[in-house]
């Protein structure tokens, strides 16, 4: 299976994403210039992995869209699938019926939604395993059927089915997604609109769905003379569990006038809690380093403890996280890959199904080394009592956060185990010597 990784997908694609902007308008790169795989790729967000990928239709009908916010369609970037050509998506709507005939047939699926056979379907497929227990998706559907047609057999669709296991049992089996909100109705031209119009002649209403409908009569953007304002669709899932998407638009009852939908790059997400499951310095990405540092997660905080001489202002974190994007100062960070400067408290900022701010904390720390000693300092974090056992042979000092001596507990103290439990809320260290080996640890205490 393969997994999202954005960094290769912007490096890939980097002449489409950023070459033409300064002509302020949505920019399309059709197929075969990028392939269903790129497109894939483009959709996937957090906590989704992928595989087995197919597309049914013609080339110059799918691809890959930037600079959508010089539009009023609502998204920046993203993949499209047309019942004709993608070159027709970019405004000014100077026409209320420019399409393209590939010539293609419709599909099963899609012919279920609509009132009529389909024709031109393009039809995107792929495997996929959540990583958590919902996914979810955001879209724009357009049409240059949009508002003569509206009520007449010409009816043109857009479906997002899923098949696989439910997570209250049994199976979705070509389940549609893309529905009206808050309904079972499929998105199509009869089902979302303002009502009939001439061609060129905004409409007036009333319309079916209306608030979900932006006409587009003389727009200077876009050429649809119609879409949907920005939806969302999602379905609850099991996490790990492999499922198959089956994505489609296409005309209804001819091939003539195209429809489209506009997929959100990246939007295609499965969230998880806004955590860091772990978060450490590692030597393989951090060549200053002669051993891993491994962060304590505690809290909304993550600390660290370095060697002196580490220079924090480029150190690469390693971090895990479930179905998360994770941010500094609006920077998505990629794990391995992104360095900070950890000279002061970092602010990572975590988008999942909820929001977090997590503060990254690095101490240097004198003389600090791998843990080679075999005490056990538990719980930690604790609440008003350390416990640290196996002290046999070992000198034992605990200071406060401002460097202040506060226990100092020889190794001939008698004792193979040490409680100490009048310590007030707080962040101490434990110094820990033996044979002239020393360990500090940091001990948080609730």
């Amino acid at each position: 299976m393969k997994v999202r990784n954005l960094l290769p997908v912007l490096v890939s694609l980097g002449f489409f994403f950023y070459t033409n902007v300064s002509f302020s308008q949505i920019e399309i790169l059709p197929g075969p210039e990028v392939t269903p795989e790129d497109m894939v790729e483009c959709l996937i967000g957090p906590g989704v992995y992928y595989d087995n990928v197919t597309f049914q239709g013609a080339d110059i009908a799918r691809g890959i869209f930037s600079n959508g916010n010089s539009t009023n369609i609502g998204i920046e970037t993203g993949v499209f699938l047309t019942s004709g050509s993608g070159y027709i998506i970019p405004g000014p709507n100077t026409s209320s019926s420019a399409g393209a005939n590939n010539g293609l047939g419709g599909h099963p699926l899609l012919d279920f939604l609509t009132t009529a056979t389909t024709y031109d379907a393009s039809v995107l497929e792929f495997d996929f395993i959540p990583l958590n227990d919902t996914i979810k998706c955001n879209f724009v559907f357009g049409s240059e059927e949009y508002s003569e047609w509206v009520g007449s057999s010409f009816n043109d669709v857009f479906g997002f089915f899923v098949t696989g296991p439910k997570p209250d049992s049994g199976l979705y089996i070509n389940h549609n997604i893309a529905l009206v909100p808050g309904t079972d109705i499929p998105i199509s031209i009869n089902n979302v609109n303002n009502g009939y119009s001439p061609g060129g002649v905004p409409p007036t209403g009333p319309g079916t769905n209306e608030e979900y409908f932006i006409d587009n009569t003389n727009g200077l953007t876009i050429q649809y003379d119609g879409f949907t304002v920005v939806l969302t669709l999602w379905a609850l899932v099991i996490p790990d569990e492999t499922y198959h998407f089956v994505i489609g638009v296409a005309d209804a009852a001819d091939h003539i006038y195209d429809s489209g939908v506009l997929i959100e790059g990246t939007s295609f997400k499965s969230l998880g809690p806004a955590d860091f499951l772990s978060f450490n310095f590692l030597m393989e990405n951090n060549p200053g380093l002669s051993f891993d540092i491994i962060g304590e997660l505690i809290n909304d905080e993550v600390h660290l403890a370095v060697p002196p001489g580490t220079d924090l202002t480029n150190l690469v974190t390693d971090f895990e996280v479930r179905g998360v994007e994770v941010f500094v100062d609006e920077v998505l960070q990629e794990t391995g890959v992104t360095p900070n400067d950890f000279t002061q408290p970092v602010e990572y900022w975590l988008e999942g199904y909820e929001h977090k701010d997590w503060t990254v904390i690095v101490d240097v720390v004198t003389d600090i080394v791998q843990h080679q000693l075999q005490s056990v300092i538990s719980p930690n974090p604790s609440v008003g009592k350390i416990q640290i056992e196996n002290m046999e042979g070992i000198n034992v000092k605990i200071y406060s956060l401002l460097g202040n001596l506060l226990e100092d507990c020889p190794a001939n103290f008698g004792k193979n185990k040490l409680v100490i439990d009048d310590l007030p809320e707080g962040i101490y260290f434990v110094e820990l010597e033996k044979e002239g080996k020393t360990e500090i640890r940091k001990v948080i205490v609730n």
